[in-house]
């Protein structure tokens, strides 16, 4: 019995120590978020944190599309937003990205072009037409409604 208590105390002391160290990478905001590719297009979605929002401002002038996502917060700062439903398409319609941010920002590597942006946030959508051109960074802000004011 002594020996199934030690077992146990020991496996939950465990499983704190790694709820513990996972809960701690976000906060710290230390990593680079995974480069993602779809077809042609790649991209880097993240920016959770101060520290990742930055190194992410600093990685945006080697992509030729920034997208930033926030809600109008009414304030002197935005309130950031992830989880947004990201569809993006070429000029003949056809889609060329399907994917859902993981913070509130989105860099985009995308052949020269122009592109039709939806994004969808708890419902509320944005839609913007853009004109990419590899050989220059655009950044593009896209404010939501504050979902949590409406309840």
């Amino acid at each position: 019995m002594k020996l199934r208590l030690l077992s146990c105390a020991v496996a939950i002391a465990a499983l704190g120590l790694v709820a513990t160290a996972t809960a701690q990478l976000p906060e710290q905001g230390t990593f680079m978020p995974q480069e993602h590719a779809q077809g042609n297009v790649s991209y880097l979605s993240g920016g959770i944190g101060v520290d990742q929002a930055d190194m992410m401002r600093q990685e945006a002038s080697k992509y030729p599309l920034a997208l930033e996502m926030a809600t109008a917060a009414g304030g002197p700062r935005d309130a950031y937003i992830s989880d947004a439903k990201v569809d993006i398409r070429d000029a003949s319609g056809n889609p060329v990205l399907s994917a859902t941010t993981q913070g509130p920002i989105m860099l985009l590597r995308l052949p020269s072009g122009t592109y039709t942006v939806d994004v969808d946030w708890h419902g509320t959508q944005r839609r913007k037409t853009v004109a990419v051109n590899s050989d220059r960074h655009q950044h593009v802000m896209l404010e939501f409604p504050d979902v949590a004011s409406n309840h």
